[in-house]
């Protein structure tokens, strides 16, 4: 009997349903440790990704420059300005095309890389032999007297540099100077 009166007693709930405050305090406290050390780390692997792809970008501007050259049986120059601590490159037939005021499409099409597309970072120097541009030859895609190299930089706290560097053949590589993965040392 006393097993059936156990039975038909009810089952006491709990009088809350909620959490305590201690409780929400905690996870609060645990959400704002996390986010704290996350941002900044989601910061710096946005602005190497922004700094990989100018590299990447300029790296592409640089082989459509050589192909184009041998297609065509002429010259093309890569040529980069800046003004007012914005840079573009361009791809031109001419070696003094201003991609900020001319016109410099080859057969009404326009190969240029902005840098307003690429928040944060800086291009130092784009430092070749003959000066801020390299040509690559019509008739073997050479670079030959036109070598040299396009740093791009992180513009906060001088972080680390992507260069794409163009050799007398032509050939194109990247190299790094400091903290980013992937990319063999300048």
């Amino acid at each position: 009997m006393r097993g059936l009166r156990l039975l038909n007693q009810k089952v006491r709930k709990p009088l809350h349903g909620g959490l305590t405050l201690l409780e929400l305090l905690i996870t609060l406290a645990i959400l704002s440790i996390v986010l704290g050390a996350g941002v900044p780390t989601m910061l710096d692997l946005a602005r190497e990704t922004r700094l990989r792809g100018a590299a990447q970008e300029t790296y592409g501007l640089l082989q459509y420059a050589r192909s184009d050259a041998l297609r065509a049986g002429e010259d093309r120059f890569v040529v980069w300005s800046v003004a007012d601590g914005q840079w573009c490159a361009v791809v031109a037939t001419t070696n003094n095309c201003n991609c900020f005021t001319d016109d410099c499409s080859i057969d009404s099409v326009l190969r240029q890389q902005q840098g307003s597309d690429f928040a944060d970072i800086n291009l130092p120097e784009a430092n070749f032999a003959a000066g801020a541009y390299t040509r690559f030859d019509g008739l073997r895609g050479l670079a030959n007297g036109n070598a040299g190299s396009v740093r791009y930089q992180l513009a906060i706290n001088g972080g680390p540099e992507l260069r794409v560097v163009v050799s007398a053949l032509g050939r194109l590589r990247y190299c790094r100077v400091g903290d980013i993965s992937g990319y063999p040392e300048c």
